[in-house]
């Protein structure tokens, strides 16, 4: 049985708290800087739960990262927004980004999850309107499979 979006967050003040240390520790650690250990939540991830399309990076790139974040307008992760570091206007270029935000084969130690299933509105990407269940499978399940290009 899926948790309720709800309970997948109860560790949110969590999050609050280690979302300073995630974001210095994953984008700017010395290249020589041993990498730190992952912030691992129960985020509820269900490996029972039905993506909306094949989960490769491909198919998440053409239907959900680039349309949902990469287009212009307020797009966050656009060539001009490159916010976190991730830019969708290139699958290649997205892929560099959107793989050092995860760990392969671990969902639940992955920011990017954390962030898709946000309940809170300032955490959750993308901002404004959660990804349908479909989607947020699709990409819990492209990293449980080793988040492989």
């Amino acid at each position: 049985m899926r948790a309720p979006r709800a309970f997948l967050f109860a560790t949110a003040s969590v999050w609050t708290l280690s979302s300073s240390l995630l974001s210095s520790s994953l984008g700017c650690s010395s290249p020589s800087a041993p990498a730190p250990a992952p912030v691992c939540l129960d985020a509820g991830v269900d490996p029972s739960c039905t993506p909306a399309f094949e989960p490769t990076y491909d198919a998440l790139y053409a239907n959900t990262l680039q349309p949902s974040c990469g287009l212009g307008g307020a797009a966050c992760h656009t060539s001009s927004g490159k916010q976190g570091g991730v830019d969708f206007s290139d699958p290649d270029v997205g892929y560099a980004g959107i793989t050092s935000k995860l760990r392969a084969g671990e969902p639940a130690c992955s920011v990017v999850v954390h962030r898709v299933l946000a309940t809170d509105g300032t955490v959750r990407m993308p901002p404004g309107r959660a990804l349908s269940d479909g989607e947020s499978c699709a990409i819990i399940k492209w990293i449980a499979d080793g988040a492989r290009r």
